[in-house]
């Protein structure tokens, strides 16, 4: 058989071969593409330990209606490079706290977080110093301490 009579054949085995087998390279690729592309990406965890922490839950429960019943109110703002803490009871009025502790949380990259050295300034009103802090979407979480009463939120913090 002459080499023109061959090519007037059309697809052969071997073309078949080579097609197959360039098919499946190409998926091993985009595979290996993506595993390596899902590894050196944020897990999504959002907690260290979560099945203890859904174990706990019940607690978890416990202490926020504990915490609704103090009726504590929180207002958190920001003025230049600080951050402003106003605490209120109940009826409105300024909240003296025995301690206040301030951590600065952002969403999309942990190596971010920070804690913060709150001051107080007297009626209710902490502050404290987010000097070089970039600008974006941050989480303030706010522990408050008055005798044995303890009051936990997370406030949303957008810094321009």
């Amino acid at each position: 058989m002459s080499a023109a009579a061959r090519r007037a054949r059309g697809l052969t085995g071997r073309h078949v071969v080579l097609v197959l087998a360039g098919f499946f390279v190409t998926v091993l690729a985009v595979d290996g593409f993506m595993v390596a592309s899902a590894l050196d990406t944020q897990p999504g965890l959002v907690a260290d330990h979560p099945y203890e922490r859904g174990l706990a839950h019940n607690a978890l429960l416990a202490d926020e209606a504990r915490q609704a019943a103090l009726h504590w109110r929180i207002t958190l703002g920001h003025a230049a490079d600080r951050v402003v803490l106003a605490l209120a009871d109940g009826r409105g009025a300024p909240l003296a706290a025995d301690q206040v502790a301030l951590r600065l949380i952002r969403p999309s990259d942990a190596a971010l977080d920070r804690a913060l050295v709150p001051r107080a300034l007297g009626d209710g009103q902490w502050q404290a110093d987010i000097h070089g802090v970039p600008a974006g979407l941050w989480q303030v979480a706010v522990t408050v301490i008055r005798g044995r009463d303890r009051f936990d939120r997370v406030e949303r913090l957008v810094l321009p």
